[in-house]
């Protein structure tokens, strides 16, 4: 199945969901975003006959972009479920860029280290997405690398760097139904390290930007911001061929489930490949190395041998001029 996205407006916002998404994963998504449950969501703009089972590619939705309405229905009194009189006070969504976005606790902070960062990121993810995702290594990019590369061939791991801005059109769907998943946290746990960052504020993305550079070198540093701001979240796999860490990979926000977890089994195999090279390199020089201490350690076992030889020699040849002395009367 082609992978198709849909745009639909939600009053003043303009969101992109992917035209294989079930109805029932935009009012999810609204519900998440906004706190407004489904069973409070009045919409306004269907079509006849919609239902939330039903994909979005199977409606017939108007182009370049669909437009929807939702309003916050709040209970009044005891009428009883399902009654016409049941809501009140109807208040229309807004779109993220209106107001819903200053009220969300963000991902980072300016001013803050990036170690203080890393751990806000991973406490506020878990607020908005629950704990099921995939582990998110707490420290600086360096030391992911460090994590993932400085130890021993056979726990050498790739390198996931996922970068989020709240501002991206699919950065929502991205985290809660694709990163999130089971499965696909499971994978990435049991083959890659991650680390992950937040690029909603300019000030952070510079900052990540000039650390790219100080990594990877000016090259690595633009195949980044080719994609910041306008073409977040992204998935950047990095892994390090002998002595030079390398982007292998380069994933948007739009991929598919199914497209990126073949991509990521494919960097996988790939790096496998070049790890089986290096670990068969590694093991050669470490004979290499046991083998020249082996000799060094004989040479040495030689020369203490004949000082040892030299010193028995001296003190036989001591003893006998003593015993060849004649005493004078």
């Amino acid at each position: 199945k082609q992978w198709y996205q849909r745009r639909v407006a939600i009053t003043a916002g303009d969101l992109v969901f992917p035209a294989n998404n079930h109805v029932r994963q935009v009012k999810s998504y609204v519900e998440s975003t906004y706190n407004i449950p489904a069973s409070q969501q009045r919409w306004e703009g269907w079509p006849p006959g919609t239902s939330d089972s039903l994909e979005l590619r199977d409606l017939v939705l108007e182009t370049p972009f669909h437009r929807l309405k939702v309003f916050r229905r709040q209970e009044a009194g005891r009428a009883s479920v399902g009654s016409d009189d049941e809501f009140m006070d109807e208040d229309v969504l807004e779109s993220p860029e209106c107001s819903s976005t200053s009220a969300q606790r963000p991902l980072m902070t300016v001013g803050k280290s990036a170690e203080e960062n890393v751990m806000q990121f991973l406490q506020v993810f878990e607020e908005r997405y629950g704990n099921v995702h995939p582990a998110f290594h707490i420290g600086t990019l360096k030391s992911a690398l460090t994590a993932a590369f400085n130890v021993p061939a056979d726990l050498k791991r790739p390198l996931i760097v996922f970068l989020h801005s709240d501002k991206a059109l699919t950065g929502h769907l991205f985290c809660s139904q694709v990163i999130c998943s089971e499965s696909m946290a499971g994978y990435i746990d049991q083959h890659f390290v991650m680390w992950a960052y937040d690029l909603t504020e300019r000030r952070l993305q510079q900052q990540i930007l000039t650390e790219c550079q100080s990594i990877f070198g000016y090259s690595g540093r633009q195949q980044v911001e080719m994609y910041v701001p306008d073409k977040l979240p992204l998935m950047i796999v990095i892994t390090k061929v002998q002595s030079a860490p390398q982007v292998f990979a380069v994933f948007q926000g739009d991929i598919s489930p199914d497209l990126l977890m073949a991509q990521l089994i494919d960097a996988v195999e790939n790096y496998n490949q070049t790890r089986s090279i290096e670990k068969a390199a590694e093991l050669e020089q470490e004979q290499r190395s046991r083998l020249r201490e082996l000799q060094e350690q004989e040479y040495l076992d030689s020369l203490q041998r004949d000082r040892e030889k030299d010193e028995m020699k001296k003190k036989e040849k001591s003893t006998d001029c003593d015993s060849a002395l004649i005493p004078l009367l």
